[in-house]
């Protein structure tokens, strides 16, 4: 696994005996850790506010070079294979409360855990609460299943959806540092090991200050490169979908 890009990614959160170093590029965090049944640290988590803009792409798109948009020049930093499953219950009631949980790893590497929550629109973005959490793949760690509370039983939790895709990431930078990363996503949806869906989507994930002109310049290249208008529809959303699960009474997440 590429560690530097997913160190600059601030996608995880190290761990030690009792406590570690937790980190956010995105914007204000909150590092913490958790106790196992033992009552020792095991588990350390983050929770930041991601800021996106997600525009959906034809899957022979041709991500046009963004140098020069408002003044950013772009850096290219390789393609990673992502693995995602998603976890709810069987009538998604994270789903419909807003919601999303989900393990992924990088190019193989150890996995983090991941719940979204409160998500809203404003301009142009997504804006929501996004919390990072260590844990083996094989339950929700202790602190997921605090932060989702009372409202949905743990023991009804389970794989709901599973996604593989290729990412290109290339980063817009200016005087100041990384002021956003542009995520390519080549998705495919799976049933077991069958492949039942395919989409490609762009991510413009900002972690510098926040600027509307700016992500207008952008994403008026995407569009003009054959993108289409910014959209709220997750990951998640989309894949159940293509799983012929009735997302119609459901929020995104």
């Amino acid at each position: 696994m590429d560690r530097r890009w997913h160190a600059q990614r601030a996608r995880t959160c190290r761990c030690r005996a009792s406590w570690s170093a937790a980190w956010s590029t995105r914007g204000p965090a909150s590092p913490s850790t958790c106790d196992d049944a033992d009552g020792r640290a095991s588990y350390s988590w983050l929770m930041a506010v991601e800021r996106e803009i997600k525009i959906g792409v034809p899957t022979d798109f041709v991500l046009p070079d963004l140098t020069g948009a408002d003044g950013l020049r772009a850096v290219d930093r390789g393609v990673h294979v992502l693995s995602t499953t998603y976890w709810d219950t069987d009538s998604l009631e994270l789903l419909k409360s807003r919601r999303g949980l989900r393990y992924r790893t990088t190019d193989g590497g150890d996995g983090i855990w991941t719940l979204k929550a409160k998500t809203r629109r404003d301009g142009l973005a997504l804006v929501r609460e996004e919390t990072e959490i260590e844990g083996p793949p094989q339950q929700p760690p202790p602190q997921a299943i605090r932060l989702i509370g009372g409202d949905v039983d743990p023991a009804a939790l389970h794989p709901v959806a599973q996604l593989r895709a290729e990412r290109r990431v290339v980063e817009l930078v200016d005087d100041a540092g990384v002021w956003a990363e542009v995520a390519d996503d080549s998705v495919a949806v799976l049933d077991g090991e069958r492949e039942v869906h395919r989409f490609r989507e762009i991510e413009v994930e900002m972690r510098g200050r926040d600027d509307g002109a700016r992500a207008g310049s952008v994403v008026e290249r995407l569009r003009t490169a054959g993108g289409g208008e910014p959209e709220a529809s997750s990951k998640y959303v989309r894949a159940l979908r293509a799983l012929g699960r009735d997302v119609s009474d459901a929020s995104d997440s």
